[in-house]
């Protein structure tokens, strides 16, 4: 059995709901599950059969990465967040900029003549909106033939002008993370190794990577998200290394989507290179939570 702590319902990005996604990971005998959805704390009541985390994923802007790598990106995994904390209120913020900044997106597509109304996006069943869902209509619309086309031509960072608006700095996110006694965690690290085309190379954990890391941790974040789909038995190595040394801690997840991303299952990633991710790195997280 494991536990997957990186999953989305329909609150976000996801397609499922939160009912949903609890009956199947309880059919795939998951022990703990999070589901983190993007700058919206989805509440889930605790179950018998399995435990629930409560968290949430944030964009944040971080000003070194903006001037050494403008196709990079900065998502934080938020643990054991409560209703009404510091960070829970900021959240209200964070998704009226993000509102405003899907408005700014449809603005800026129609320099290629992409025409997306703002009232399809707003009558979309989510809670928060985004550029999976902007990606979605122009599918729908034929500008583009699939969500990936979207992001690599349009809507991936660096692409126009507007991707990052509705972000807040990272470090004001994490001290809000402290404020409230939550963990901070870097999601899917590759990220901040994206380049132009929207996609990683071999490679991408070179010593740019480690600089990176050295700051996160100087800035007080707790952890990685070393498992991953799509990451080699090599890559989950090296990330597990770079936690020893740094002396952070280890959490992994599907990034579970639903039908958005129907080759990525939950609790497992992908089929053919599937995700394991043990209980105990959900112990020592729980550890270190306790002591705040």
């Amino acid at each position: 059995m494991s536990i997957d702590l990186h999953v989305h319902s329909v609150n976000s990005d996801g397609t499922d709901s939160t009912e949903a996604i609890i009956e199947s990971s309880i059919e795939l005998q998951l022990e703990a599950i999070c589901i983190s959805d993007h700058e919206y704390l989805t509440k889930v009541p605790q179950q018998n059969n399995i435990e629930i985390i409560q968290g949430v994923e944030i964009s944040v802007s971080w000003d070194l990465l903006d001037d050494t790598n403008k196709f990079g990106g900065t998502h934080l995994l938020v643990y054991f967040l409560n209703e009404e904390s510091p960070l829970d209120k900021k959240l209200i913020e964070l998704r009226q900029n993000k509102i405003e900044r899907n408005y700014s997106i449809i603005n800026n597509l129609e320099e290629f003549e992409i025409y997306i109304d703002k009232k399809d996006l707003d009558s979309l069943e989510t809670k928060v909106p985004g550029r999976p869902h902007i990606a979605e209509l122009m599918v729908k619309k034929n500008y583009v033939s699939n969500i990936s086309e979207a992001f690599s031509k349009y809507l991936g960072n660096g692409k126009i002008d507007g991707i990052d608006n509705h972000q807040l700095g990272i470090k004001e996110i994490i001290n809000l993370a402290k404020q409230s006694k939550s963990l901070v965690f870097l999601a899917h690290p590759h990220t901040l190794m994206s380049n132009k085309l929207y996609s990683k190379s071999d490679n991408w954990i070179d010593n740019k990577f480690h600089n990176y890391i050295q700051t996160l941790k100087d800035m007080d974040i707790d952890g990685i998200e070393v498992y991953y789909p799509g990451y080699s038995h090599n890559t989950i190595n090296t990330l597990l290394e770079v936690c020893e040394n740094q002396n952070l801690l280890v959490s992994g997840g599907s990034d579970f989507h639903g039908s958005r991303k129907p080759n990525n299952l939950l609790g497992i990633g992908y089929e053919n290179s599937p995700i394991k991710v043990p209980y105990e790195l959900l112990s020592k997280m729980k550890e270190l939570h306790a002591k705040l």
